[in-house]
């Protein structure tokens, strides 16, 4: 008796969520321009320091694509991150896939290439640690000169929450060496 109970429980949970899926509209059709505002957590491109960081993204849908579920989009992000011994701006273009599995959710994924300026001071050893994973032996005696590389290219997932139409709230996860968790606050136009 358990086992049909627990299949039949199982099924009905299917039933909802299959017809969930199936009956969810894009949240991001073409023609939509998204812009993502927050901060940024887990950086540790150089110094000992935490340092969050303000982020600032915009997209704009130019494709529809799975029967109108998802598109493709394209724009640009801004992120500054700065503490007493260290400035690291980073600016660029990204693109994105979006895909809506269920209503008022946005999820995301792509690419970005830009720009890194940095400012400050270095850890001893960063040239043997090119991925930012060395949490100690700093060297915070060493200042380095400004520097600008067209190195930046994170791998981004993400997904924006819709409260409505245009007011939403977002969170991203950013492979690279700027802020690896983002989150705030998403408007839709």
């Amino acid at each position: 008796m358990k086992k049909v109970l627990f299949n039949v429980c199982l099924s009905v949970f299917i039933l909802i969520i299959g017809q969930t899926i199936v009956s969810a509209q894009n949240v991001f059709p073409k023609g939509s321009i998204g812009i993502n505002a927050g901060f940024g957590i887990g950086n540790n491109t150089w110094g000992a320091e935490f340092m969050p960081s303000f982020n600032l993204a915009g997209d704009y849908a130019f494709k529809n694509i799975s029967n109108d579920r998802g598109s493709l989009s394209g724009g640009a992000f801004f992120g500054l991150g700065s503490n007493k011994d260290e400035l690291n701006i980073r600016f660029g273009m990204r693109g994105l896939l979006h895909y809506t599995f269920v209503d008022k959710l946005d999820t995301y994924g792509g690419i970005g290439m830009g720009l890194k300026y940095s400012k400050g001071k270095e850890e001893e050893n960063y040239d043997n640690d090119p991925y930012g994973l060395n949490w100690g032996n700093y060297n915070l005696a060493n200042i380095h000169e400004p520097e600008t590389h067209f190195t930046f290219i994170p791998l981004i997932a993400g997904a924006r929450f819709m409260f409505t139409d245009k007011i939403g709230a977002f969170s991203e996860v950013a492979i690279s060496k700027f802020a690896y968790l983002q989150f705030g606050v998403s408007l839709n136009f």
